[in-house]
């Protein structure tokens, strides 16, 4: 299973092989490539959002002033002089405005509560694929905790398990949804 994303000059790809997870980065000319094994993987999703309020104040002022430079210079009479200049200044003011216009909001899906955390953009390449490659992740992450330590093993001492499946409890992977009644107790 695969998922492939992009935010602005941001990318990132992850690829769940059966309990490893192979997850590669490339930003601004860095690269990184790494696994994590999925029972490492927590199971809450947390989402974090920025603004783009200050960025888009700055990308307006810079529009404002290209505006202001072309207004003025309709207005002069000495256009011939001072074309190169107005143009000049159009291009570098212009090109900044659109550069802080255009960067994305920052909008991240984190996966956390296990001993690695993994980050998501949630709406790249779309919601719903996203949810699909998330949840499976989060569900073979469960399978594989369950599988380790909520068996049975009669190798290992009763304190050990029982530590185990407290904390498989606490994880909220198993519930103790019995009434005192019918617990099974273990007599050694």
């Amino acid at each position: 299973m695969k998922l492939i994303q992009k935010q602005g000059f941001n990318k990132k790809e992850f690829e769940l092989i059966d309990d490893t997870l192979l997850i590669k980065t490339k930003t601004h000319g860095d690269y990184k490539e790494w696994t994590v094994r999925v029972e490492n993987i927590g199971d809450t999703k947390y989402y974090q959002s920025g603004t783009k309020l200050g960025v888009n104040i700055v990308g307006g002022f810079f529009a404002l002033f290209v505006l202001f430079v072309i207004i003025a210079f309709i207005l002069d009479k000495h256009k011939a002089e001072n074309l190169w200049t107005m143009i000049g200044i159009v291009a570098i003011f212009g090109s900044f405005s659109t550069l802080f216009l255009l960067i994305p909001k920052k909008r991240e899906l984190h996966i956390i509560g296990g001993s690695t955390q993994i980050t998501f953009f949630p709406d790249s390449p779309n919601k719903e694929e996203v949810d699909i490659f998330v949840n499976e992740l989060i569900c073979r992450s469960k399978k594989i905790l369950l599988d380790k330590y909520g068996m049975v093993d009669p190798d290992l001492p009763e304190e050990t398990q029982m530590n185990q499946l407290n904390w498989l409890k606490n994880r909220n992977l198993i519930e103790n949804d019995k009434p005192p009644s019918q617990k099974v107790v273990m007599f050694v």
